[in-house]
């Protein structure tokens, strides 16, 4: 965690530090949809604020919050407790038209994850065929990931929507303890339809594939301009 924030400090200062024009600043607000990534995958509001520096470059910063409950009746997972932060340093590109431009962007999360999981299995080793099963266990597995990111900002007037796309890699570290009569078995995979294993399914550490996409509003507290070429 503290390499995570020393990072995004270095971040915040080499676009302090940035030589572009300086013909626009200001502050704008953030809202999108997200994903809660455990099993069943949940639902979550993620607000967030950007702060331009200029004409390139911007900060934008958002956290992640569930909106569902700790606990379903339909999901095998209890008590969920789920919390996600989000920064991204940007680049604007130039552009002729007037209500759209485009950016790339590097952005680095972190979200922490525990929740109380039933009637699940896990794997010692990764790669491997053998698991454990078990009726109980509590599972911790925090995750980090680096994307880099491309989007489209379409604004009218101060509002503006950004429609975007990442991918990068994850970084997951799990700890799986207080476990209820584990048995070691072999996992048995069906083959009418794909097979997909959950991140937290594997002990220790392991590095995954990272994509992102969706869509936010922004609200601009400034007149905002789109780069111009």
């Amino acid at each position: 965690m503290r390499n995570f924030s020393f990072i995004l400090f270095l971040l915040f200062s080499s676009s302090l530090q940035a030589q572009d024009s300086v013909s626009q600043k200001g502050w704008a607000a953030t809202l999108a949809p997200a994903l809660i990534p455990i099993s069943q995958p949940g639902l979550g509001i993620q607000p967030g604020i950007e702060y331009r520096f200029n004409d390139r470059y911007s900060l934008l910063a958002e956290f992640t919050i569930p909106v569902n409950g700790k606990n379903s009746k339909d999901s095998s997972e209890l008590d969920k407790k789920y919390f996600r932060i989000k920064s991204e340093l940007r680049y604007s590109f130039l552009s002729k038209r007037k209500t759209s431009h485009q950016y790339a962007g590097l952005q680095l999360s972190h979200a922490s994850r525990h929740f109380i999981n039933r009637n699940g299995f896990y794997y010692d080793k990764h790669p491997a065929d053998s698991v454990y099963y078990y009726d109980n266990a509590s599972i911790k597995s925090p995750v980090t990931t680096v994307t880099l990111q491309f989007g489209s900002i379409f604004t009218r007037g101060r509002f503006a929507l950004d429609v975007f796309l990442g991918v990068g890699a994850r970084f997951i570290n799990t700890d799986i303890t207080d476990i209820v009569n584990p048995v070691r078995g072999v996992i048995i995979r069906g083959t009418d339809r794909p097979n997909f294993t959950a991140s937290y399914s594997f002990a220790g550490g392991i590095t995954m594939l990272q994509v992102n996409a969706g869509i936010r509003a922004m609200w601009h507290f400034y007149e905002f301009r789109h780069p111009r070429k």
